[in-house]
């Protein structure tokens, strides 16, 4: 769930054009109902970040705390995005994966993302990671739909590896309601292969410019 989500998170925080220098930093507030199955309860996510940029190249710290400490997580990335003149997106990034909890620095990946427009209300994203010490790789598309200025419709299908285990899918399907140019609510169904059972995501976002120039 967190590659979709950071994948979006990447693309939104620095715009099109590149700053000569900007900070961005946000914050996420997540419920997941029936995640570890029926009749399971609800799984609480707070999560935040930290981003610094400079003429497209970019660095920051993700982290998140959960209402199960195994889930605790510290990510480490940095990469280089842009814009075509086209109006398609590009970002090639790295980013370290740590769970304090449970076993410390796990993993890293590197991962190529595209975004395309196609018109002025549909967009499209193409993910390709690639996990280089295990030896895993994953691809996701993804389409969203301006329905209003507000309102937003999106739908994402993956396909990652597993160690010594083939392949896993997973797809979710949602909407995102923007409350103000900074903050929104997004309400999303998940489902998955490797799951335990589909469950309903809610979620509060803020994304703001801390710093530019």
């Amino acid at each position: 769930m967190f590659r979709i989500a950071f994948a979006a998170l990447t693309l939104a925080a620095g715009g099109a054009a590149a700053q000569d220098l900007a900070v961005y930093g946000g914050g996420e507030l997540e419920f997941a109902f029936d995640e570890d199955g029926p009749n399971t309860g609800t799984n609480s996510y707070l999560s935040a970040y930290l981003e610094l940029e400079n003429r497209g190249f970019y660095a920051g710290i993700w982290g998140q705390v959960a209402n199960d400490d195994v889930a605790n997580e510290v990510d480490l990335y940095l990469g280089y995005r842009g814009e075509l003149a086209s109006g398609v997106s590009y970002d090639l990034y790295y980013i370290r994966y740590i769970y304090p909890n449970d076993g410390g620095d796990c993993c890293g990946e590197v991962t190529v993302s595209l975004g395309a427009p196609l018109g002025d209300r549909i967009w499209t994203t193409l993910d390709l990671a690639y996990d280089p010490e295990n030896a895993l790789g994953n691809a996701y598309v993804g389409a969203a739909f301006a329905a209003t200025d507000r309102l937003e419709v999106s739908a994402n299908y993956g396909v990652y590896e597993v160690a010594d285990a083939g392949s896993e899918t997973e797809w979710d399907l949602g909407a995102t309601w923007a409350l103000t140019d900074e903050t929104a609510v997004d309400l999303r169904y998940y489902d998955g292969s490797e799951y335990a059972g589909s469950y309903i995501g809610l979620s509060l976002t803020w994304d703001t410019t801390v710093f530019s120039r």
